[in-house]
């Protein structure tokens, strides 16, 4: 005790030897007596030690394992690196502990206390340990989100020290670092294993953020009437992808809500695997068959097949379910029929090619595309971008007719001048042949009747496009299109645009008028359209929106009241909830696949099933992973491991 009281031996006025370190020579220095008061010297051996470690260190039996001997034991002679040493020493736990335990000991507190009071300050050191841990892992959690829902890759080129394509993961953790002291401090201090900034943790922390947002939706629509949503596609590893979402009625928003849950590779496209993959996914998240109100999938046999189609497999489950064939598809479907069939209506179908071609003799060179731009400057024409046609693009014929349209006048000089002016003959040639074309009767009276028409069409098509979109509004535009198009069959209607076809025709010889106005009389499309959209639109739930219609009207017939009874199985308060939980679309999938585009990539196509669906969770469920609870995922990545983990959570 009389030892502990005099305090550490610090000898001044003496010639400390010197020793050779490398190419110099290097000595104890008494100025450190006064930046570390706690150091003493030992001119036997030439050697520093901590005072308070020396006497109190070995008794702590929780810091034996971590004591560092050379202040303790053996004695600190390394001179050149001595105020490194020195420091990382001073916030060493043992010392802190030795410290402490000598400030009880000169208090002359019973040793049962001050054991305890040992015992209670390495507890809250722990605590305050594992707290910065915390927040350390909380910040990589907020980077890797506010990465992932970009759609951004987490990594880089070449992750190593000195690289300048480390990724976006490691270059943010590195500007974070030099504004934030603690962020500085943990990258700086902790071992070079313990950084947490490797990919395998990049995937575990991915993986439990994912786990977290899956128990938030399994609790969300947990016994609850739920559709099942689903469509696939090719991704750009070559490997076929299901989208799988989930439509349930959220009751604090009072609107139903549809959740994208899963991106699930299916090595077989037929209808039992693909069952096979719903079902698995439907255990994942606790679902129950008898839970599903109705499932929506494209027109493929294989998904709308009744003798073996997957809507067939699931009605096998629960025989209440309704299949709905998306409402979206079925419009673009009724375009296709009447635009692709050349049987039926050769003009519209012809009209089409040369709309396709004429894109893509402007856009297929950037000379002409110029020449197009120069001509609109010089006619004061404000050009429109040129779209191309897609059969899986909805709203592409549109887009393409509208601004083909738009920009007629400036068209036919720039193809004009692009003949004058070219050297190759095939363009020449081509140029000739387009120009002919879309100065044709034909083409012109076609651009009059379809420029009004794709636009209604791709209008219905946005409205059923929107997300909270009901059955009753979805039936509601179609019948409203299906109007409109009946419209359009009156005499005034066709006279109108067969003379305006005919102020805009040059060529004034080319045809007999009366010829060709009862042509158009004959060959209109309408009665075509009109009569795809009634079989596009011929499903089993029309029954069921009829029904609930007549219901809300408060004009229902017993025999719509006993369908509605066999159908949903409920009172009426939770009829209406189970009618909105169908979908009227599968958009949700096919904005999944614009997110797949971004999330692999051809740069991107090699990584692994499950770091891409967690991906794609968090790409899509934006808003979830934003207010994704941090605690929570740490909690998950504690015990994600078989292993404790080297960072005390």
């Amino acid at each position: 005790m009389e030892r502990i009281k005099k305090g550490p031996y610090q000898p001044m006025n003496i010639q400390f030897p010197r020793k050779t370190v490398g190419t110099s020579k290097r000595s104890f220095h008494s100025k450190w007596y006064y930046d570390y008061n706690w150091l003493e010297y030992s001119q036997t051996l030439d050697a520093a030690f901590c005072f308070p470690c020396r006497c109190f260190a070995l008794q702590l039996t929780s810091k034996r394992g971590h004591s560092d001997l050379a202040f303790i034991k053996k004695g600190f002679t390394n001179w050149n690196i001595g105020p490194q040493k020195l420091c990382a020493h001073q916030t060493s736990e043992t010392h802190i502990a030795s410290m402490f335990s000598m400030s009880e000991d000169l208090k002359n507190n019973p040793i049962d206390i001050i054991l305890e009071n040992e015992k209670k300050l390495e507890l809250s050191q722990r605590e305050e340990k594992r707290q910065k841990n915390r927040i350390f892992l909380k910040q990589l959690i907020d980077v890797i989100i506010t990465i992932v829902k970009g759609g951004r890759a987490l990594r880089g080129h070449d992750e190593s020290q000195f690289s300048n394509e480390k990724g976006l993961f490691l270059e943010i953790v590195n500007l974070m670092s030099r504004h934030d002291p603690l962020m500085k401090k943990y990258l700086e201090d902790s071992p070079k294993n313990v950084t947490y900034l490797s990919h395998q943790i990049q995937n575990e922390i991915l993986q439990s953020i994912l786990n977290v947002v899956q128990r938030t939706i399994t609790s969300q629509i947990c016994n609850k009437p739920i559709s099942i949503i689903s469509d696939d596609t090719t991704d750009a590893g070559h490997h076929e992808q299901m989208s799988v979402v989930v439509r349930y009625f959220d009751m604090d928003l009072f609107v139903p809500v549809e959740r994208f849950i899963c991106l699930k590779r299916i090595l077989s496209v037929n209808s039992n695997a693909i069952f096979l993959e719903l079902s698995e996914i439907m255990s994942t998240y606790n679902l129950n068959w008898n839970d599903v109100v109705s499932v929506c999938f494209d027109g493929a046999s294989t998904m709308s097949g009744c003798i073996s189609g997957v809507q067939t497999k699931c009605k096998e489950e629960n025989s209440r379910i309704m299949y709905v064939h998306c409402y979206a598809h079925c419009l673009n479907l009724v375009l296709v029929d009447a635009c692709t069939t050349r049987r039926n209506i050769p003009m519209i179908f012809d009209f089409f090619g040369v709309v396709q071609l004429c894109y893509s003799f402007i856009e297929g060179s950037t000379v002409r595309h110029a020449i197009l731009e120069k001509i609109s400057k010089d006619t004061n024409i404000q050009l429109k971008t040129m779209k191309s046609l897609s059969t899986t693009r909805w709203a592409c014929r549109a887009e393409a007719v509208a601004s083909l349209k738009h920009n007629y006048l400036a068209l036919i000089p720039a193809i004009e001048e692009i003949i004058s002016s070219t050297s190759a003959t095939d363009v020449c040639a081509k140029g000739r042949g387009l120009l002919f074309q879309i100065k044709s009767f034909n083409f012109i009276l076609g651009l009059e009747i379809m420029q009004p028409v794709l636009q209604l069409i791709n209008k219905v098509s946005k409205m059923l496009q929107t997300e909270n979109y009901d059955f009753l509004s979805g039936m509601a535009n179609v019948k409203a299109l299906r109007l409109a198009l009946l419209d359009m069959r009156t005499e005034e209607y066709l006279k109108k645009i067969f003379d305006t076809s005919v102020s805009i025709y040059s060529n004034k010889t080319q045809f007999v008028q009366e010829t060709k106005e009862s042509e158009l009389r004959i060959s209109a499309f309408y009665p075509v359209m009109v009569h795809s959209i009634d079989e596009r639109f011929s499903q089993d739930t029309i029954q069921a929106i009829h029904a609930v219609d007549s219901l809300l009207n408060m004009d229902i017939s017993q025999t719509e009241l006993s369908y509605l009874s066999k159908t949903f199985q409920c009172d009426i308060e939770k009829l209406e909830i189970e009618f909105v939980v169908i979908p009227v679309r599968s958009c949700t999938c096919e904005r999944s696949f614009s997110k797949l585009t971004l999330v692999k990539s051809k740069l991107r196509s090699t990584m692994k099933q499950e770091r891409l669906n967690a991906l794609m969770v968090l790409t899509v469920e934006q808003e979830m992973a934003v207010n994704v609870d941090a605690d929570a995922v740490i909690d998950d990545f504690k015990i994600a491991v078989d292993f404790k983990r080297r960072m005390s959570l």
